[in-house]
């Protein structure tokens, strides 16, 4: 594996982790930082099969399915990626979860999926260029009581 090649799968995986922080804090106008205006995205619920195209729509998507939970994060499990030989075009599978408290119920719950994913090299930077999403199980948790507290917005800048 070539230090350009190591160098790209680190920057992908940012791009993952990233990505996760922004579904973490909700913060979806910085999607466009993440996912080409043109990317193609299609979520299969498992009974439903959505589509949508660039950070937008799926921001606006996501924020909408997020407002009965008062508790959320997106967390990144694994992932794979594969360069291709140009060192401009990636694909990769990234496996992951979401846990989530419902507000008006205190019912929590897990879900589990898989993106299937292209990645563009864009001005220098990678960006999903196109994602297919699988849910692989949903597991809800009849717990009696679980504090949640507010993420400490002052932290919001790393530098």
């Amino acid at each position: 594996m070539s230090t350009q090649n190591v160098e790209d799968q680190f920057l992908i995986r940012d791009l993952h982790s990233r990505y996760a922080d922004v579904c973490s804090r909700k913060a979806f106008g910085d999607l466009h930082d993440l996912i080409l205006p043109d990317a193609d995205i299609v979520l299969d619920l498992r009974g439903t099969s959505l589509s949508f195209r660039g950070p937008n729509e799926i921001g606006t998507f996501i924020a909408e399915s997020l407002e009965a939970f008062d508790f959320f994060q997106f967390v990144v499990r694994n992932s794979v990626v594969t360069i291709d030989d140009s060192g401009e075009a990636a694909g990769g599978r990234l496996w992951m979860s979401e846990m989530r408290r419902v507000k008006d119920t205190g019912m929590w719950s897990t879900i589990f999926g898989v993106y299937h994913d292209q990645y563009l090299k864009d001005a220098g930077s990678w960006m999903i260029a196109g994602r297919r999403y699988h849910s692989l199980a949903r597991l809800s948790h009849g717990l009696e009581s679980c504090d949640v507290f507010d993420f400490p917005e002052e932290f919001n800048d790393l530098i």
